[in-house]
């Protein structure tokens, strides 16, 4: 999904759209630039009544706390943000909404429909992660 609202205002509206609950599960951990660890913010969410698991993942890291530099330069002994991209090769994707469980075929639709519809998010679309090369930064 592609919305410039940051993660917090992106879960209050999936919540309000598809009538869900996420909530911050977990901060995954990933070595993605020079053996630095960055951190993705997963927010989950099991409707029972549904079978669906409800998973939002940021494809932007939460800033690295321990981004000093120590370099000559302008920012010498500054504190500086980064964040990483945790699939590189969807760079205008702000977002990934997994969906898994028994009740998914019967419900798809319906999710991506109200997806689409919502104001805020800009636009939807179905990714296959077998054809990423970084595909292996979507298994957690």
């Amino acid at each position: 999904m592609s919305c410039h609202d940051d993660q917090y205002q992106m879960v209050s509206t999936l919540n309000s759209v598809l009538g869900i609950d996420l909530s911050l599960a977990a901060f995954l951990p990933y070595h993605l630039k020079d053996s630095r660890l960055f951190k993705f913010s997963l927010f989950s969410y099991y409707d029972a009544e549904l079978g669906i698991e409800f998973n939002l993942l940021p494809n932007t890291s939460n800033f690295d706390e321990n981004s000093g530099n120590n370099d000559a330069g302008l920012f010498s002994g500054q504190s500086v943000d980064e964040s990483a991209r945790l699939v590189k090769e969807l760079p205008n994707t702000d977002y990934f909404l997994i969906l898994k469980g028994e009740g998914l075929d019967a419900h798809e639709h319906k999710i991506t429909e109200l997806l689409r519809a919502s104001e805020v998010i800009m636009q939807v679309q179905r990714v296959e992660p077998l054809e990423l090369q970084s595909r292996r930064n979507l298994i957690f």
